[in-house]
């Protein structure tokens, strides 16, 4: 299989990371972030995307189950192949070993990366979208009603940035009165994504089947 004939479909919180790991310069669709909010859409631009695909021998998702955006998408014709992990936290951070690990030592954490700073995707993000809906009490409320479960933010670093980003995620923290802390990311599951190394860590979905919630677990 031609590394040249396959295409990688991938959320923008994840655009850094890929370009970063794609030596091959291998075709890529970037989809936004906001469509996470709705795991509809999302699948349905996911489907989308593999409609423009014709043509291409497999399609990689920088995607994990991601509240079931990537469940039940298939291809006549095609590859499929996804991350087994349920969101790109596990991706960020190198393994779905590595995740369980930090949720298990600590639940509660809300994780910000350079690609989810730049996509506007953090709590502080919402708290302005807010402000521009309601009045201030009422934008507060909501946003200590939607994270009062989070006792902890995390900036995963992956690729250089600015010392700013560590800044704009401790600011989140200090917004929302809770923990910070680092940690080191790893690119290594991207890297076996682009090269082909699809091991028990990714689903290969093959022609002609299609992608079960239950091959995640």
């Amino acid at each position: 299989m031609g590394k040249k004939n396959w295409l990688i479909v991938a959320c923008k919180t994840l655009e850094d990371e890929i370009k970063a790991v794609n030596k091959d310069n291998l075709d890529c669709i970037m989809l936004e972030y906001a469509l996470h909010r709705v795991p509809d859409a999302l699948r349905s631009e996911l489907k989308k995307s593999l409609e423009k695909s014709k043509g291409y021998e497999a399609v990689l998702f920088g995607y994990g189950l991601c509240s079931n955006g990537t469940a039940h998408l298939g291809s006549q014709s095609q590859t499929l192949v996804v991350p087994k992990v349920h969101d790109c936290i596990s991706i960020l951070l190198g393994s779905r070993t590595i995740y369980d690990k930090e949720f298990s030592d600590h639940p509660a954490t809300y994780y910000l990366s350079k690609g989810w700073i730049d996509q506007k995707a953090g709590p502080l993000d919402n708290y302005h979208e807010y402000l521009e809906k309601y009045d201030e009490a009422t934008a507060k409320w909501i946003i200590e009603t939607e994270y009062a479960n989070y006792k902890r933010i995390v900036y995963i670093h992956t690729v250089e940035a600015p010392q700013e980003y560590v800044k704009e995620a401790k600011r989140v923290a200090d917004f929302l009165g809770i923990a910070f802390e680092e940690r080191q990311g790893s690119l290594r599951m991207l890297e076996k994504l682009v090269s082909g190394e699809w091991d028990n860590e990714f689903i290969v979905n093959p022609p002609g089947q299609m992608i079960m919630q239950r091959s995640f677990l």
